[in-house]
Formats: structure tokens, C-alpha cells, sequence
């Protein structure tokens, strides 16, 4: 029965934190150690998605940074595609 409950909470943070624009996957893994804890953090977390244009164009820049893969000039990436000669 709490074992449930604590996948409820974890599910719940997870839905809560994906439509205030968080990532789902964190969410429910903080649900999963946090309950319903998890739930009240999510709540109260600043959302990503805002109204004012500026702000928002701030956070998509950041959620952009995060996103984009190595560039080909980053030494330290290894690829498993054989260059093209």
C-alpha cells in the first residue's frame, strides 16, 4: 500500500513538473525519493513556461544550451562514424 503511494506521488511530480515546463524524468525520479514532498517542491518550483516574451526567450536559450549535441571541433567527443575521406 505505500509503495503505491509513493509511485503515485512519484507519477504525480513527474505530471505536475512536466506541464510547468520541467523535465518529467528528474521530476519522477525526486517523486520517487521525495513523495509527496516531491509533489510540493513541483508545485512551488518557478515554472519554465512564462508569459513575458523575455523571460521566456531566457529559459528556451537555456533549454537550447542544454540540448544541442558536441559540436565536431570538441576533441574529447569519440565518434563510431568512420569519416568520410
Amino acid at each position: 500500500m505505500i509503495l503505491e503511494f509513493w509511485i503515485l506521488c512519484a507519477i504525480v511530480t513527474a505530471v505536475i513538473a512536466a506541464v510547468r515546463g520541467g523535465h518529467s524524468l528528474l521530476w519522477l525520479l525526486i517523486g520517487c525519493i521525495l513523495g509527496p514532498i516531491g509533489i510540493v517542491a513541483a508545485i512551488f518550483v518557478p515554472s519554465l513556461k512564462s508569459k513575458d516574451p523575455s523571460v521566456a526567450a531566457k529559459r528556451q536559450g537555456e533549454v537550447d544550451e542544454l540540448a544541442r549535441p558536441l559540436r565536431e571541433t570538441d576533441t574529447k567527443a569519440v565518434s563510431v562514424k568512420p569519416k568520410d575521406h
